[in-house]
């Protein structure tokens, strides 16, 4: 018995030994310094992590034996054997590739790179198709600072009452999040965050995601949405060639493989093509890591340079290599403000043979656990598993420290009794006055920022709007806005109140009720801007603003019924009446031009050929999208998009009754999308169709107006019309219409010569009406865009009208088609 017990007592000191964790940490360095996300793994597993900023990694491990991998790109591997009985500290130094880099000999012709090049080409589908489907645990740590703001820049830069100082330098944003990824092919994935922490706001939830930082160099085309419009080619493209040129650095054998450095030279500079080095192994032509960057010759926003790291590994035997650390790091510079980040992520934990439940994937690919944001400083100090470097340390005890100071009412009280002082320049700017406890504000304009405008109807009239907004926690919100107008010439008052309560956030449900008695153009989508209108009929006499007086009570819901599907319901009764001019007032006085009347149905008359009309409108209507795509935040729902185009369907009821005569019927359907066609740019597109299907009583606000425009500046580009008159072929029958636009992103300017430095794209486009009025009108247009970021110039042509050619020029500013 005595025996007996002993041997369970060993046994059980024996367990307890292997299921004790240790905690292997140290630096990984070159002879200088700390090299930044080293790559630290355990041989044989994905068990790893990355070494911080600094180079100082730390990894949880069970006692035992382990050979510990220490690689960083550009430098050669070095493995350890470690017997981990306690925590250790294991530093380690790595020597650069060139010292064990066994140089290749160039003779006379090809280099060398181009033979591995096409093998690698030539294995490229194999490894693309590979892995089926997967499943990984990633961490990722995004951190971004600046590091010097010009002085004209600090006034604006003050915040929230704070004046501009030396502690807003430095860390301005860092987070860390913990998910799972989930991938099947070709196009199936979901990340599931279920912890997240940012830097002072422990309301906030993280935006890294590994989908947006797990590129595939098998495929072709590298996409990085909000970095460029176009994306990028892969060092091994099936059309590499056209894009590249390759040098071999060198080679140097790691674990017995032969591993090919090749440096990648893009063939042209403005290209959009990677530069850098990419790392072949020999005989499997499979890449096993990669240090390459993007600069601003090829045309990337917002950051100047972007480098990124990637590391593989055996994930499955030596048959399957996946990433397993990546990173990213900028610089960027915006009106002289400097700075720089990172995004570091580590993967481990690979299944590539997962079983996916039914319906798993669906359509949401992002999901932010509700509780993600609540883990505490010691869940971090147990998960984290790259440490902290002193200045991340400081920036979370920092902010933290102040958050919980700017989270107190007394504080939030203290900052609104010193921003709701009224100033002086408030009289020209505009006022607002806040309760940051309550979660309340309302805002009035300013001399500047209300709405002077000039207008052959009312003269010179002024527009004056306030408004009261109260938000909650879980992003419901009541929002109230009221407007008043006032025509100096036709003395005549205006205004309107309007509602709009969003109470439920995740589903876009909302409810708006409005109530006015104002002025209004005949095409409720507002063809031509008031600042543009007052323009042009002060200066050259072209008053196209055509106006009425609307009198309505207005109930709109709105709500997402599944996914994909979305309905608008609205109900309407509205007295409309009709206007004359009451001025001819302008500055610059064309003896040869007149204004024209403010009837759009008779140009050179003012009789007024549609009396006082009341309407009874009943709207429904369903966007539809299938497969739509979106992300899932506790009380969010963010679409992201779809493959498939958006159909619109909708129906539109005047009833006649409660002393409203207007009786008609109005059925619509449209299709439009934006489709990404790799290098050679995106296609914008848009078909709509309507019929009356009853006109027994309509008037000219009733009709199907389009968006055209007769002046030399486009306001918009989004089912509009570049030469078309405003309401000549305006529809009470039947209409078609379509418009199509292709930006090239730099396609073609791209490849010639001094052009192709510049930030400048092409764009072309085509439109088409056809209804009872005409039979068909054309249009195609030819554009730069881009210019100075904002500006866009069209020379458009456009047959149709009087079977003529009609000819002109836009500008405008760059908008989303």
């Amino acid at each position: 018995m005595k025996k007996q017990i002993l041997s369970i007592f060993l046994l059980l000191i024996v367990l307890a030994s292997y299921s004790q964790t240790f905690i292997l940490s140290g630096k990984v360095s070159d002879a200088k310094e700390g090299l930044a996300f080293a790559s630290v793994l355990i041989k044989g597993t994905t068990i790893g992590t990355n070494s911080n900023a600094d180079g100082v990694y730390a990894l949880r491990l069970p006692a035992g034996t382990y050979e510990v991998i220490y690689q960083y790109v550009g430098y050669s591997k070095k493995i350890i054997t470690i017997n981990l009985t306690s925590s250790l500290e294991q530093n380690v130094t790595l020597t650069a590739d060139g010292v064990a880099l066994k140089e290749v000999e160039v003779k006379a012709g090809e280099d060398p790179a181009y033979a591995v090049i096409r093998q690698a080409i030539k294995k490229r589908k194999v490894y693309q198709n590979q892995v089926k489907a997967y499943t990984c645990q990633a961490y990722i740590k995004g951190l971004q600072r600046i590091k010097n703001v010009p002085k004209k820049m600090q006034k604006m830069m003050s915040v929230g009452g704070e004046k501009f100082d030396s502690t807003m330098l430095g860390v301005v944003y860092l987070s860390e999040s913990e998910s799972k990824y989930h991938y099947r092919k070709p196009d199936d994935e979901k990340e599931i965050m279920y912890s997240s922490k940012v830097s002072g706001n422990n309301q906030a939830f993280s935006f890294n995601q590994l989908s947006d930082m797990n590129f595939n160099f098998y495929d072709n085309l590298i996409e990085i949405d909000g970095l460029s419009d176009r994306p990028f080619t892969s060092p091994i493209n099936e059309n590499a060639f056209l894009y590249y040129k390759y040098r071999m650095l060198g080679t140097v054998y790691e674990d017995g493989k032969l591993i090919n450095k090749i440096q990648v030279i893009p063939r042209s500079k403005t290209g959009p093509c990677f530069r850098g080095t990419i790392y072949i192994q020999e005989n499997t032509w499979r890449i096993t890591s990669a240090d390459l960057l993007l600069t601003k010759d090829a045309k990337i926003d917002f950051v100047d340079t972007l480098y990124i790291k990637q590391i593989q590994a055996p994930v499955s035997g030596d048959s399957i290599w996946m990433p397993v650390s990546i990173n990213f790091s900028f610089d960027f510079k915006f009106l002289g403000i400097k700075g720089n980040g990172y995004f570091n992520a580590v993967m481990k934990d690979f299944n590539v043979a997962p079983v996916f439940p039914k319906k798993f994937f669906k359509n949401e690919t992002l999901k932010v656990e509700e509780e993600a944001n609540k883990k505490d400083t010691a869940y971090w100090k147990e998960n984290r598993p790259i440490p902290l470097t002193p200045e991340e340390e400081r920036d979370y005890r920092r902010k933290d420290s102040l958050s919980k100071i700017k989270s107190s009412d007394r504080y939030k009280d203290s900052l609104d009794r010193k921003n709701n002082k009224f100033k002086f320049k408030n009289i020209f700017s505009g006022y607002t006055y806040q309760n940051t406890r309550k979660k309340w504000n309302v805002s009035i304009p300013g001399i500047i920022t209300s709405g002077v405008q000039y207008n052959t109807v009312e003269g010179l009239n002024l527009s004056y709007r306030a408004s009261f907004q109260k938000r909650y926690e879980d992003y419901r919100y009541h929002s109230l806005t009221a407007r008043a107008r006032y025509g100096f010439s036709n003395t005549l008052w205006g205004g309107e109140l309007n509602w709009d309560y969003l109470f439920k956030p995740e589903k876009f449900s909302r409810i708006q009720v409005n109530v006015k008695s104002i002025v209004e153009q005949y095409n409720g989508s507002e063809p031509i801007i008031p600042l543009l209108n007052s323009v042009y009929t002060l200066l050259l006499n072209e008053n196209y603003m055509k106006l009425f007086k609307e009198t309505s009570a207005e109930v709109k819901y709105f709500t997402e019924i599944t996914n994909g599907i979305i309905f608008n319901g609205a109900l309407k009764y509205a007295e409309r009446a009709p206007l004359r001019n009451t001025t001819d007032q302008l500055l610059i006085d064309d003896k040869t031009k007149l204004f024209t009347s403010n009837n759009p149905q008779n140009s050179i008359s003012d009789v007024v050929q549609d009396p006082i009309s009341n309407a009874l409108t009943a709207d429904v209507a369903f966007s539809i999208r299938f497969k739509q795509k979106y992300y899932t935040l506790p009380h969010q729902k963010i679409i992201t998009g779809s493959k498939y185009p958006v159909i619109n369907v909708a129906y539109r009821k005047a009833i006649a009754g409660l002393n409203a005569k207007t009786d008609y019927d109005l059925a619509r359907i449209s299709l439009s999308d934006k489709l990404k066609l790799g290098l050679f740019g995106e296609l914008d597109y848009y078909a709509g169709a309507g019929y009356f299907l009853n006109a027994k009583q309509m008037y000219f606000m009733d009709y199907k107006h389009f968006d055209g425009n007769q002046t030399l500046f486009s306001s918009r580009y989004n089912r509009n019309f570049f030469l078309l008159p405003y309401y000549t072929y305006s529809s009470r029958d039947w209409y078609f219409q379509a418009q199509a636009e292709h930006h090239f992103n730099g396609f073609i300017l791209n490849k010639i010569p001094l052009l192709k430095r510049l930030p400048v794209q092409e764009v072309v486009g085509g439109r088409l009406l056809m209804n009872e009025n005409i039979n068909a009108y054309y249009e195609i247009n030819f554009g730069l865009e881009n210019i100075f970021k904002v500006l866009r110039v069209d020379y458009i042509l456009g047959y149709g009208i009087n079977n003529k050619l009609r000819q002109g020029f836009t500008f405008g500013l760059n908008l989303d088609f």
